[in-house]
């Protein structure tokens, strides 16, 4: 069976048949723009986190199950706002 070919089609290269711009492709990609001066913004695994309040990973596990900074669990791994190890540094200093 021999399948209907438009005469122009067939002169493009299979690269600009199969590549037509979709209207709704610019929809996905629509970005929230970052605000550069929002500190509060900025994630921490563990180890950053030890290293921005000064103390040993292991220190900071203690810490998170003494509820005494507060995290987010992504999967298995421990994530930490800016905000949240500033409010900590504040608490540790009282």
């Amino acid at each position: 069976m021999k399948y209907k070919v438009n005469y122009n089609d067939s002169k493009k290269s299979y690269i600009e048949r199969t590549q037509r711009a979709i209207p709704s492709e610019s929809f996905f990609n629509i970005q929230k723009p970052e605000d550069k001066n929002d500190e509060n913004g900025k994630w921490f695994n563990t180890k950053e986190a030890a290293s921005f309040l000064r103390i040993t990973p292991n220190a900071l596990r203690i810490l998170v199950h003494r509820a005494r900074v507060k995290y987010y669990k992504l999967g298995s791994h421990l994530r930490f706002k800016h905000c949240d190890l500033l409010n900590a540094l504040q608490l540790q200093e009282v």
